[in-house]
């Protein structure tokens, strides 16, 4: 990761309070070669890593209407911006907690602008100095349980790809619907292309030991049947199939696959983890995976060869019955 930016403000809001928030707004970046700095963002990268990930884009509203370009932008000058607008969010709302808003810019294999809530507790306070931070007491902050984060991939924002570009993880749920509504999501369920994408992981990913592709497809639609209202969750599914949640996950990130991190597979997405269900010629054919094999389901110089004498028996006693007049 190249850290090229990074700079925090404060919202101070107490729960169970109606009282209008308050800011304390940087006047400066931090500096990002300081290791306690780069602490922070490795940390809250890594953390961000092991939950359940959100997929979306913009909205009309929020962070759209308010960046006037994600292609060339100063981060002190929108970090401030969006953080006052934030903060009147959530004026008068008792529910709503404020905390440390972290805005940091950073590459690692694209480009990113990430933005994090960070609790401002008692004992991870930190120390206001010359219109910024004192870098010594930043080693402080609980970055390890941020209560909302959001990460806006700008490689794929300002190119030209139809990929969902903003990557959201929900913790404490005491801001989140302002936190959504402050950057303005059009998360609309995209099932079909996130269960597209899971069936290119089946086709990608290193295998368990000792099973195989087809195997491991079988696996997913076993894992996915098991649950009554069919939502997989990436994290769990990984956990089942690698006893490491982290496995499936990451290996999307390092891949650039765009797939939400809990989805519902159902229907066709789904029965073709387990079955090749084709028809042309006015022939359909729906068969498990494992029967196209030598001994079964084969194909030979272009034509398909059923290797099934039952199959043949239950033709030949359609075609009897159905010439029968009596």
């Amino acid at each position: 990761m190249t850290l090229k930016s990074i700079v925090i403000h404060e919202i101070t809001k107490e729960a169970g309070s109606t009282n209008s928030a308050s800011i304390y707004l940087s006047n400066d970046t931090l500096d990002v070669t300081n290791e306690n700095v780069k602490r922070i963002v490795n940390s809250l990268e890594e953390s961000f890593a092991r939950k359940t990930v959100k997929r979306a884009k913009f909205a009309d509203g929020g962070f759209q209407d308010r960046v006037e370009s994600f292609e060339s932008f100063e981060i002190l000058s929108l970090s401030r911006n969006l953080t006052e607008n934030l903060k009147d969010r959530i004026d008068g709302i008792s529910a709503a907690k404020g905390g440390y808003l972290v805005f940091a810019e950073y590459a690692s294999n694209h480009d990113f602008l990430a933005l994090f809530l960070v609790r401002n507790t008692d004992g991870s306070k930190l120390t206001p100095n010359a219109g910024s931070w004192d870098l010594n007491s930043t080693q402080y902050l609980d970055v390890e349980h941020f209560a909302m984060g959001a990460k806006i991939n700008l490689s794929i924002l300002n190119g030209t790809s139809e990929d969902r570009y903003v990557s959201l993880v929900r913790g404490n749920t005491d801001i989140s619907h302002y936190f959504e509504g402050w950057i303005g999501l059009d998360d609309t369920k995209q099932e079909n292309k996130d269960a597209e994408a899971l069936y290119d992981v089946a086709n990608q990913i290193d295998l368990p030991a000792g099973v195989t592709r087809e195997e491991l497809k079988k696996k997913i639609f076993d894992y996915t049947k098991s649950h009554r209202d069919r939502v997989i969750n990436l994290r769990e599914l990984s956990q089942y199939l690698y006893a490491d949640e982290n496995k499936i996950s990451n290996f999307c990130s390092e891949n650039n696959i765009d797939i939400d991190g809990e989805f519902k597979l159902t229907g066709s997405n789904l029965q073709k983890f387990y079955k090749v269900s084709v028809k042309a010629d006015n022939i359909e054919l729906t068969a498990p995976r494992s029967s196209f094999n030598p001994n079964a389901i084969r194909i030979v110089d272009g034509s398909v060869v059923i290797n099934s004498p039952g199959l043949v028996q239950q033709i030949q006693n359609a075609l009897n019955n159905h010439g029968r007049t009596d």
